[in-house]
């Protein structure tokens, strides 16, 4: 599923990382539809092509440590975070996708549930990679924040 919410593209570099929010979702009205006569036409929910969440996840998980060149030492709290980013895409892959003749209500419910599932996993994964950054070097600290800044797929 698509990222539904521009406050989550905020933290969604390491988020996207960290949470395989890998389902990356158009923005209503903000994203540009192949083919339209209308090049700022919005896409609508019903048009977002789902992802692969699972596959993304665990391409994300690998990323982040390489990127972050995660040591030995540091293995079982940065295992921790990619425990919540498998959980977390899960959950967000659950999120059923509304029909092509969705109105714009049942648009409104899909954003809501998934933005509900999206704060929920924010709020699951602070405990870990609180944990994961409190053991990071200053490089790595340093790799983490910009990771964050990125936004997602930076």
């Amino acid at each position: 599923m698509s990222r539904l919410n521009p406050l989550f593209a905020a933290a969604g570099g390491l988020i996207s990382l960290l949470m395989a929010w890998s389902s990356q979702c158009a923005i209503a009205g903000t994203e540009q539809r192949k083919g339209s006569q209308h090049p700022t036409a919005p896409m609508l929910l019903a048009q977002a092509q789902p992802a692969q969440p699972r596959q993304n996840v665990e391409a994300n998980i690998s990323e982040l440590h390489q990127k972050l060149q995660i040591t030995p030492a540091q293995e079982p709290q940065f295992s921790a975070v990619a425990n919540v980013m498998r959980d977390n895409a899960r959950l967000e892959a659950s999120v059923p996708q509304p029909t092509a003749n969705a109105t714009a209500v049942d648009d409104l419910r899909v954003y809501i549930k998934y933005s509900e599932l999206e704060l929920a996993g924010l709020k699951k994964m602070l405990p870990p990679l609180e944990a994961l950054y409190a053991t990071l070097s200053p490089a790595q600290k340093k790799a983490a924040d910009a990771i964050f800044r990125q936004g997602p797929g930076g």
